[in-house]
């Protein structure tokens, strides 16, 4: 085994040692295309603009950013978005006795969205080496938040009494505080039934997180981010009969963000 180690140690020497130099000339090559490249890949900009894409634990969303690139290391932002905001303990059933209904989620009192408006910045912790790579930065973000809660309508059977003091079978259109009316739960109601009854809650919000920057270019802002965000409603919201006047939701967000940097004097 001794006689046969010294041949290939041998040999693997060889073998790095010829490697260096193409290592080093493709080294060379990756500089120099780097110096090649357009005036407009090798500016530092001080403006990004930004859209997103998110999914979080109770829904999903989309937004957009206004940034301003401080420096290679700060990046402030001016956001919005809007994010749909369901109940963990949500859960959808059909009521296989009827026909072409939808199904519903029984003991939902409102549909939830929510507004946000806030201010955050990205402050890098690992840079993007020259030839290319991912950019890692940490994120924070505050502001203001206002949910918009519209009534979730069923379509039920319910009796009615007439004037003859008798009871008749009918089909209407009510909200769950109206369940002890009801007969049957024939399915959800169209989204459009009860916009004008929709209420408004105010709140505020903060989060932390991670950016990591994949785009090739530098006119070009490509990120995935991840996120934990914690938002407050003094006033309560009321998605889900056993959760009424829920003031504190926590949600992880998963985004994807594109955009563009350019430079504005």
């Amino acid at each position: 085994m001794t006689a046969l180690r010294r041949p290939l140690l041998r040999l693997l020497m060889l073998t790095l040692f010829g490697a260096c130099p193409f290592l080093l000339s493709a080294q060379n090559i990756d500089i120099q295309d780097e110096d090649d490249k357009p005036i407009e890949e090798r500016l530092v900009y001080n403006h990004q603009n930004t859209f997103n894409l998110a999914i979080h634990t109770r829904g999903f969303g989309a937004g957009f950013k206004i940034g301003r690139i401080k420096s290679i290391h700060v990046t402030r932002n001016w956001e919005a978005e809007v994010v749909s905001l369901r109940s963990l303990k949500e859960l959808k059933t059909l009521n296989v006795a009827t026909y072409n209904m939808r199904p519903f989620v029984y003991g939902k009192l409102n549909y939830a969205y929510v507004l946000r408006f806030g201010y955050g910045e990205d402050r890098r912790i690992f840079g993007k080496p020259y030839w290319g790579g991912i950019e890692t930065r940490w994120t924070y973000e505050f502001g203001a938040s206002l949910a918009l809660l519209k009534p979730y309508y069923y379509y039920v059977t319910v009796y009615k009494q007439l004037s003859d003091g008798s009871y008749w079978e009918t089909f209407d259109e009510q909200t769950f505080d109206n369940k002890d009316q009801w007969v049957d739960v024939l399915g959800r109601s169209s989204f459009t039934r009860g916009l004008g009854e929709t209420k408004f809650s105010p709140g505020a919000h903060a989060s932390l997180g991670l950016s990591f920057e994949v785009g090739k270019s530098r006119t070009r802002a490509q990120s995935i981010n991840v996120d934990v965000k914690a938002e407050c409603f003094p006033l309560g919201i009321s998605i889900m009969d056993s959760e009424r006047n829920k003031r504190l939701f926590v949600t992880f967000m998963l985004s994807y963000n594109w955009g563009s940097r350019f430079n504005k004097y």
